[in-house]
């Protein structure tokens, strides 16, 4: 009686793990992601940014100051290649910034005729009037990988025409400064096919004078497909900032504490991002000629692509 006991719950275990295994969930599944691209096809992404950053020296009251930043751009599919590298024409459509702090308030929108005045006008009204409607040319791979940043002629002489404040080298309206934020503004997918719960890497450097060089660890996962939408894929990111001083610098600079993270919702079948969210929060201290400046950073960007037939954000 005890072997026969034995037995059938021996053959009642092997029957639930070979249900379990024909029963195993797609979810579980490794995925082939990819970017797709199609010659003449356009896609259109609306983002909106908001930064809020808090300087704090001793002695003094702290300053805040809130940067918030509504772009609609869209992508032109020009030609793909036979490995499915693309390339792309990239059009800033439409901006509208707002800059409020204690010296006081900027706001500009490139579809209102009238222009904003006032020193900080001054300075960024003729950048952002020549960024609108410039067309910045790359290649894109299927895996999102970005290459042959070209920023067109006139963005260029604006920012020479801005001086050393915006042109100096590597600074983010100068030419490398434009390179790099839109090379590192697509998501990287690997080229092997990955599991839910797997990981990949991918890590940008961006030079910051005169502070150093300033890297980026991003760290993806793959979550497995969206519950609520078909075909849909899940990608969460972390991502980890580090700073290499620059030899002989005067600013230093210390990363106190640092959060950053955010979602991506990927239309695999269509091989495009359709909307995203990335919170990323700063502590860092500035020590420049033995003043100390203590710096809070917290930035939130979502984007969302513009489906067909929808009405243009820029309208």
């Amino acid at each position: 009686m005890l072997r026969t006991r034995f037995a059938a719950k021996r053959w009642g275990l092997s029957a639930l793990v070979m249900l379990l295994g024909f029963a195993a969930p797609a979810s579980l599944e490794a995925a082939t992601l990819r970017w797709k691209f199609k010659p003449g096809e356009t896609l259109r992404y609306a983002m909106d940014q908001k930064t809020i950053t808090t300087l704090s020296v001793a002695g003094a009251q702290k300053i805040q100051s809130t940067l918030t930043q509504t772009i609609d751009l869209s992508w032109a599919v020009k030609d793909v290649t036979a490995d499915g590298t693309a390339e792309v024409a990239q059009t800033i459509d439409r901006v509208r910034t707002k800059m409020e702090s204690a010296f006081g308030t900027f706001s500009y929108d490139s579809k209102d005729a009238k222009e904003p005045e006032g020193p900080i006008a001054t300075a960024l009204v003729p950048m952002l009037k020549a960024l609108v409607g410039a067309q910045f040319t790359f290649r894109i791979n299927p895996q999102g990988e970005l290459s042959d940043v070209k920023v067109p002629e006139r963005v260029a002489q604006a920012i020479r025409d801005a001086g050393p404040p915006a042109s100096g080298a590597n600074t983010t309206f100068s030419e490398e400064g434009l390179k790099n934020m839109i090379t590192q503004s697509s998501l990287s997918i690997p080229k092997e096919d990955i599991a839910p719960g797997k990981t990949w890497t991918r890590q940008t450097k961006v030079p910051s004078p005169p502070i150093g060089t300033m890297t980026l660890d991003k760290t993806y996962s793959y979550l497995g497909p969206d519950p609520k939408a078909s075909g849909v894929e899940k990608i969460g990111l972390v991502t980890k900032l580090g700073i290499e001083p620059q030899p002989d610098g005067k600013v230093d600079l210390e990363i106190k504490s640092q959060e950053a993270k955010g979602n991506f919702s990927f239309d695999n079948a269509a091989g495009r991002v359709l909307d995203s969210d990335v919170l990323e929060k700063f502590a860092l201290t500035i020590t420049f000629m033995n003043m100390k400046i203590d710096q809070n950073v917290e930035t939130t960007t979502t984007m969302k692509l513009v489906k067909d037939g929808a009405p243009n954000p820029s309208s």
